[in-house]
């Protein structure tokens, strides 16, 4: 890729292993975006990470001052908006690429992607400490399993890969780089989770790397790198975050579904994972949810969330 162009002050709170976080690892390097990154643990507790998100533990967040940003759905759309040059959604007619983007995520994030990861993490069950299982199994409201639970549950979740896989070189038409034609999208970054989580943790052997259609278009997209990064400690990043002040957020005349109004305390959370966050309802609309919060650690904060996947309550008294 060409030599980083667009400086501005990013700081990605991730981990090396994250898939989601690769797959916002890629859209800066497209991008060519310089940004700042603070190792976060894989698993409870975060005690350096959960002030900065309200409490939600999911990985990654995208901090900008004392704002910041939770799950890659609205990661990626406020990089395209700050960044819409190359654009995700490649070719004549951006909508439609959209369109086909987003019809083509919860395949990639859910369906080929789950199995793959439970897949993973049983056959190496031993490699990962028991707290990152009962991690794991607390944001799906599952009691703890035993390494040998873990690791039998290996062959259930295989049947389910080797099919998607022969999916995803299907999809992958010979003479066209990329799943939309020659220029990368959105869509590439989302599919490459699941294989490239099968190479990071299992090594080249595996069956994914062995189609050739995928092998040679995981090589393109990885070639499209990282943008330029630098580390940041957790304490500079609460720094950054004390000595700033939230975005005002804007006007809105939306009436949320849940009959809550801006001003209450409510909590936000994945529909699909036991994580909540914490705060007042600072803004709401059809496509985004804001709380403001403040601890010690950050100062005031405003802790961004997508509205499609987020559940919006009010907090119990």
């Amino acid at each position: 890729m060409a030599e980083t162009t667009v400086t501005l002050n990013l700081i990605l709170h991730q981990y090396d292993f994250s898939s989601y976080a690769e797959k916002v690892r890629l859209v800066l390097g497209l991008k060519r975006l310089a940004w700042q990154a603070v190792a976060i643990p894989a698993y409870a507790p975060k005690p350096d990470y959960t002030p900065l998100t309200a409490g939600y533990r999911r990985t990654p967040a995208l901090q900008i001052g004392a704002d910041v940003y939770c799950d890659t759905r609205l990661i990626v759309a406020l990089l395209e908006q700050i960044a819409p040059t190359p654009s995700l959604y490649p070719g004549p007619d951006p909508t439609h690429a959209r369109a086909r983007c987003e019809a083509l995520l919860p395949w990639a994030e859910a369906q080929l992607f789950w199995p793959v990861a439970r897949y993973i993490t049983a056959i190496h069950a031993g490699r990962f400490a028991p707290e990152f299982h009962a991690d794991r199994a607390l944001l799906h409201g599952k009691r703890q399993p035993t390494t040998a639970q873990v690791a039998a549950s290996a062959r259930h979740f295989l049947a389910q890969i080797a099919p998607q896989l022969a999916w995803l070189e299907d999809l992958l038409v010979t003479g066209q780089d990329f799943v939309l034609g020659d220029q990368p999208s959105l869509a590439d970054f989302a599919l490459f989770e699941a294989p490239w989580f099968l190479e990071t943790i299992d090594g080249p052997a595996q069956r994914a790397l062995r189609l050739p259609r995928t092998r040679a278009w995981m090589e393109r997209v990885a070639a499209i790198g990282h943008g330029t990064c630098a580390p940041l400690a957790a304490a500079g990043a609460l720094a950054v975050a004390r000595a700033a002040e939230p975005l005002p957020c804007p006007p809105s005349h939306y009436l949320a579904p849940e009959g809550v109004v801006i001003g209450e305390a409510v909590t936000v959370s994945p529909f699909d994972q036991h994580s909540p966050a914490h705060g007042t309802l600072a803004y709401v609309d059809a496509e985004r949810i804001t709380l403001a919060c403040t601890s010690a650690a950050t100062g005031a904060l405003a802790v961004h969330f997508p509205r499609l996947g987020y559940r919006l309550a009010r907090a119990r008294q």
